[in-house]
C-alpha cells in the first residue's frame, strides 16, 4: 500500500513539474500577399469609369490568437512584389521583408489585449491591418 502511494505521489509530482518547466509555444505562418486588380470599365449610376486599378496587401491569416505568456514564433513570407513591413507596436516589432523574403519573428506574448499588425512602410489603406489577440 505504501509503495502504491509513493508511486502515485511521484507520478503526480512529475506531472506538476513537467507543466511548470515547459512554457507554451505557438507557431504561425503568415503570408503577405499583394492583390493588384484592374477593371477596364465600370458603369455606376450612368457614369462610365475606365481603367480602375486597385492594389491591396494583406496578411493571411489576418488574425492570430494566443494565450498570455505564450512564446510566439511567426514565420512571415513576403509574396508582394515589393518590400513590406511587419509591425506590432506594443511588442516593439518593426521588421522589413524584401520581396520574396521569409523571416521568423519570435517574442513572448506578455500583454493581454488586441494589437494591430500592420505595415509601417505603406499607408494603412493599402496594406490592410491584421490583429494579434492575446487572451488571459
Amino acid at each position: 500500500m505504501k509503495i502504491t502511494k509513493i508511486m502515485f505521489l511521484s507520478a503526480a509530482l512529475g506531472l506538476l513539474l513537467t507543466g511548470v518547466t515547459h512554457a507554451a509555444e505557438q507557431n504561425f505562418k503568415v503570408v503577405i500577399n499583394a492583390y493588384d486588380t484592374t477593371i477596364p470599365e465600370l458603369k455606376v449610376e450612368g457614369v462610365t469609369i475606365n481603367n480602375i486599378r486597385a492594389f491591396n496587401v494583406l496578411n493571411e491569416p489576418e488574425t492570430l490568437t494566443v494565450k498570455k505568456g505564450t512564446t510566439v514564433k511567426i514565420t512571415v513570407e513576403n509574396k508582394s512584389p515589393i518590400s513590406e513591413g511587419f509591425a506590432i507596436d506594443e511588442y516593439e516589432i518593426k521588421d522589413i521583408l524584401k520581396a520574396g523574403e521569409t523571416k521568423v519573428i519570435s517574442f513572448v506574448a506578455d500583454k493581454a489585449g488586441a494589437f494591430t499588425i500592420w505595415c509601417q512602410l505603406h499607408p494603412k489603406n493599402i496594406h490592410l491591418p491584421g490583429s494579434l489577440n492575446v487572451i488571459e
